[in-house]
């Protein structure tokens, strides 16, 4: 008998499926893994044998075995499943460990599925003009435009997107601070979804290891299918899904469960900051030649939950045991839903009127390291919010679902600028 005490590792591939050059088939050997501090509960030895069955004629009611898929290594067959990986964690940021997340689990989770950008400059003395712009003690490059960037006003974390990097030497930002009472700026790794040529793009594949007690699997060429962020008593939970094109087992070198590496900053909580729509419609269908500095509507949200569900197709051959040389992101359906606790007449014939707003969910706290932030720079509603929910036995909710739409109000196309969704952490 053996406990179920597991552990989940992840490392970074340096090409989809990790395959050897002289044999074809895996090799972990310079996969360096780093423990996750995850939810024990989803880790799994996961996957199904891939198999083609045998319906041949016959002279009795009896089955054939069926014929694995897979390919032959020294005379033998070598084992194959494929299926998913998931991983339900939280969003503790980094803290002053470092300033950006490329060797850190919550960078390889995400770029298994987006592009980033790390700030050119993490903090920053600013003169502020007013909610939408600022004088920068340091200047942010081009590069910048399209992340995201903190501060805290009056106690509360404050999150918006820089659109454009040098008007006169200001830098502008949508949606906007709640007032001109800001003296620093800290930039935001931000994660997003390239579009324009850019389309499909991400960071890296990545590689799974499940330890345990007498067990160990690994799971190779793994592309990030869904994200799914919710809330444990205001605690954002991240469940990742991921594909992985082969799934092996190698109980014979288990050494047991690996102690998790933790970060050492907060997690990110739906408290001490704000839920803000943008006060007018962005560009979203043209491209702006100045960049959009939008007023802000703050909303009273009591919860809201994330999904991205990536599209994946897998781009076949037949050279390898993978039986694909990648996984392509061809779509991408983001859904931000939010329950307002107080009605907000302000957006209430959007779903009519075909409006689209910047949405940004903030949480707290912000800091050296700290801070977190979602946001759709061009959001529509999928859901009528004049239909108010009145189901309940006590106050009158708002339910919105917003998807993303195009947008076009960052001065530049090249990285975040004009994706249409962004997640920042603080660095």
């Amino acid at each position: 008998m053996a406990v179920t005490h597991r552990s989940l590792s992840i490392a970074v591939e340096s090409s989809f499926g990790s395959l050897s050059a002289s044999t074809g088939l895996p090799d972990n050997s310079g996969l360096t893994y780093v423990s996750i501090p995850c939810e024990r509960d989803p880790i799994i030895i996961a996957g199904e044998p891939v198999s083609s069955e045998r319906n041949d004629a016959r002279d009795g009611s009896y089955m054939l075995p069926p014929e694995p898929d897979t390919v032959w290594s020294g005379g033998s067959r070598v084992r194959r499943r494929t299926g998913q990986v998931v991983c339900l964690v939280d969003l503790t940021t980094i803290g002053t460990a470092a300033n950006n997340y490329t060797s850190n689990y919550l960078g390889y989770l995400l770029g298994a599925g987006f592009k980033t950008v790390i700030p050119s400059v993490i903090t920053d003395t600013v003169t502020a003009v007013d909610g939408n712009n600022y004088t920068p003690g340091s200047a942010p490059a081009e590069a910048d435009i399209g992340t995201l960037i903190s501060s805290t006003i009056s106690g509360r974390a404050e999150y918006s997107a820089i659109t454009d990097n040098d008007v006169a030497g200001n830098v502008s930002i949508s949606p906007a601070l709640s007032s001109s009472s800001y003296t620093a700026v800290r930039g935001l790794q931000t994660w997003y979804v390239p579009s324009r040529t850019a389309t499909g793009e991400r960071e890296h594949s990545v590689s799974f290891r499940v330890d345990g007690v007498n067990f160990r699997s690994y799971a190779y060429g793994c592309v990030l299918e869904s994200l799914n962020i919710t809330l444990d008593n205001g605690r954002l939970m991240g469940e990742f899904t991921f594909q992985s094109a082969l799934i092996q087992d190698d109980h014979g070198s288990a050494v047991g469960p690996i102690e998790p590496s933790y970060n050492t900053g907060a997690p990110a909580f739906f408290r001490g900051s704000y839920v803000v729509v943008s006060s007018t419609s962005p560009t979203s269908l043209t491209n702006a030649t100045t960049g959009d500095t939008l007023a802000r509507t703050a909303l009273d949200a009591e919860e809201f939950s994330l999904s991205v569900t990536n599209t994946l197709t897998p781009m076949g051959h037949s050279n390898s045991i993978l039986a694909m040389s990648d996984m392509e992101i061809s779509d991408v359906l983001i859904e931000l839903s939010l329950t307002l606790s107080a009605v907000n007449t302000t957006i209430a014939n959007d779903f009519f009127n075909r409006t689209v707003r910047q949405v940004l969910v903030g949480t707290g706290p912000q800091g050296d390291g700290e801070g977190c932030a979602i946001m759709l720079p061009a959001a529509m509603l999928t859901t009528d919010p004049s239909a108010y929910d009145v189901s309940g036995n006590d106050i009158v909710r708002q339910q919105l679902t917003y998807q993303q739409s195009r947008f076009g109000g960052d001065v530049v196309e090249t990285g975040a600028a004009n994706s249409p969704f962004r997640l920042g952490l603080g660095v």
